[in-house]
């Protein structure tokens, strides 16, 4: 298997490690493709009950890597007969969705364990997972709001924070930091950075106390309650909304941007009028 994710086991508990350190762990398909082999052949595993998901280096997950994604046609016209780029794009996203519903709906308990960004797709992977502990360094939000695109699952924040919160991300693109994502409700709790592994898998032991086959019915009756709610007709609704945003000329214009100057440029001309302290 691929190196792009380590794989450490501790009796019943395996920990998966992020390992694009030097991308922040930014998603790409080698990566998302690497992770699901490991998610799939610990499925199949007895010997493993709970699994942890953290990254490496200065992060758990940037986002989305923008340098592997698709180049914007936002705006421009196809000629007769060709399917529209919207509608590519709403089929690649929906794909998407369908594979972050995935892990949601995975057989045994899963834990995310953050530190530093978890940014825009990065937030989206980690709300997939049963639990999420972070350290006070951890940084939550989708700065991407403001010229990219919506996360398609919204990390399920209407849900989890409600609708309040929810339109402040979204509006501003801002973050939060890891005590504040705690108090909101995004993660489960917030811990110093030092005990935050000893303390995740601490916790990923404990559950592992409990008969694989129970943890299993907990699981699913739990998410039931928000299937029942509509969680994946919202996600899938999310992917249709991503798609509309992607034909905005602020789409456009980013995109234009990057190819011309690079990513880096695109991304500071994005994010310079929000500098200014709150």
């Amino acid at each position: 298997m691929s190196d792009l994710v380590l794989v450490e086991r501790f009796d019943k508990v395996a920990r998966l490690t992020l390992n694009r350190p030097d991308r922040m762990n930014a998603i790409n398909e080698p990566l998302r493709e690497a992770l699901e082999e490991h998610f799939r052949a610990f499925a199949e595993d007895d010997g493993v009950s709970v699994i942890i998901l953290r990254g490496s280096g200065r992060g758990f997950c940037s986002g989305y890597d923008l340098q592997a994604l698709p180049g914007s046609e936002a705006g421009s016209s196809p000629t007769y007969g060709e399917v529209p780029e919207i509608m590519r794009d709403r089929a690649r996203l929906r794909r998407t969705v369908e594979r972050w519903m995935w892990l949601w709906s995975y057989p045994k308990p899963t834990i995310a364990e953050v530190h530093g960004f978890c940014l825009s797709g990065g937030g989206e992977m980690a709300s997939m997972f049963d639990l999420t502990i972070c350290s006070e360094d951890a940084v939550f939000g989708h700065p991407a709001a403001r010229a990219n695109g919506i996360p398609p699952t919204l990390s399920l924040w209407p849900l989890k924070i409600g609708l309040a919160r929810t339109k402040e991300l979204l509006f501003t693109g801002d973050t939060i930091s890891g005590r504040e994502a705690a108090e909101w409700g995004i993660v489960n709790r917030c811990v110093p950075r030092e005990e935050l592994s000893d303390h995740v898998l601490a916790l990923a032991r404990r559950i592992a106390n409990v008969p694989l086959e129970a943890l299993t019915i907990h699981k699913h009756v739990a998410n039931r309650w928000y299937e029942l709610m509509g969680v994946r007709t919202m996600v899938d609704e999310g992917a249709d909304f991503d798609a509309i945003f992607h034909q905005l000329s602020v789409v456009k214009a980013f995109s234009d941007l990057a190819r011309e100057k690079g990513v880096k440029a695109a991304l500071e001309a994005r994010d310079a009028p929000f500098r200014t302290a709150r």
